[in-house]
């Protein structure tokens, strides 16, 4: 063990017995048990329950932006942790919901409303069904982009690898350009449009349903979920103007925060962030919030299918 882990040790050992573990974010996207999970968004509802109970006990759960005000109050928060989601899937409503409320912990949704009640659900999504769920695939395949024809031998080539290549292309285009790419590649596949109904964003009614303000609060995400460094600066704007715009005038409610798609973000989009009405931001970096942090580029532990003992040890490394 490095003199610098034995430190850190000891340094969290100090905290938790003086009751001062610093403030913790957690995200997380699914609570769904899933056949095919590449990125490892999902947990599963039977842990989930188990992670509720043991963050019950260690930490006060407590409102996302309850702790941003205190946090800007230059108020202390020690012990507090908030729980966040992204995406808005509607597995949320059906087995999110209910263990947030047997464990009483509110939460924060973070939309992209351009989603929100869209038969063919995400993108992302409909590249896992593709590559990761359907046998049967023709050998070749073909995509031109940027002025590139990209190919793969689906018979060679691993189908983890084929997914990740085509999702990081397709990470970084527009919607219009995506939307023809994927209506080719279901083609190509010979899988329905259509997403199943669980892996779908809540419909309106739905996150009329979910929604329980001062508890059960909505963020935005930006409209359309982009990777918002790629865009310049007014379409970044746009983006998260549009997403809070849209959560007021259809949901009643005004979206405290925001969260960075995929968690990426530069000078301008924090600009845009400070700029857009929202009182705070959220990244993807995994941390505890330390004193005098930005509040527009706010921390967040990933949190996935982890059992008890390394959810402990997880929520234990960031005290």
């Amino acid at each position: 063990m490095s003199a610098r882990s034995t430190l850190g040790g000891m340094a969290r050992t100090v905290r938790r017995l003086l009751g001062g573990e610093r403030p913790l974010i957690l995200m997380y996207h699914r609570i769904a048990d899933l056949d095919h999970d590449p990125w490892e968004l999902a947990v599963s509802p039977d842990r989930f329950a188990m992670q509720l109970q043991i963050l019950r006990a260690r930490r006060d759960i407590v409102p996302l932006s309850w702790l941003v005000e205190r946090l800007e109050r230059g108020q202390s928060a020690p012990r507090a942790a908030a729980i966040t989601f992204d995406d808005g899937y509607v597995d949320l409503l059906d087995n999110a919901k209910p263990l947030l409320a047997r464990y009483t912990c509110p939460a924060t949704v973070f939309l992209p409303p351009a989603f929100v009640g869209q038969p063919g659900g995400f993108w992302w999504d409909t590249l896992t069904r593709i590559f990761l769920a359907t046998p049967d695939l023709p050998a070749q395949l073909t995509l031109d982009h940027d002025g590139k024809s990209l190919a793969w031998d689906v018979r060679t080539d691993t189908r983890r690898k084929v997914h990740d290549e085509v999702w990081a292309a397709l990470k970084f285009m527009g919607d219009t350009e995506r939307a023809g790419h994927l209506a080719t590649l279901v083609a190509w596949a010979g899988i329905p449009a259509d997403a199943p109904a669980s892996d779908r964003c809540m419909t309106e009614e739905q996150l009329r349903a979910f929604s329980q303000p001062g508890v059960l609060d909505f963020g935005a995400h930006t409209m359309s979920h982009p990777s918002l460094p790629h865009l310049a600066a007014p379409a970044q704007a746009e983006e998260i103007s549009r997403s809070s715009n849209w959560i007021v005038e259809t949901l009643g409610i005004e979206p405290q925060g925001l969260a960075f798609p995929f968690g990426d973000y530069n000078k301008e989009t924090l600009a845009a962030a400070r700029s857009s009405g929202v009182q705070f931001a959220c990244t993807t970096v995994a941390d505890a919030i330390r004193r005098r942090a930005d509040r527009f580029a706010l921390p967040r532990v990933a949190i996935g299918n982890l059992d008890t003992a390394s959810f402990e040890r997880l929520i234990a490394s960031h005290g």
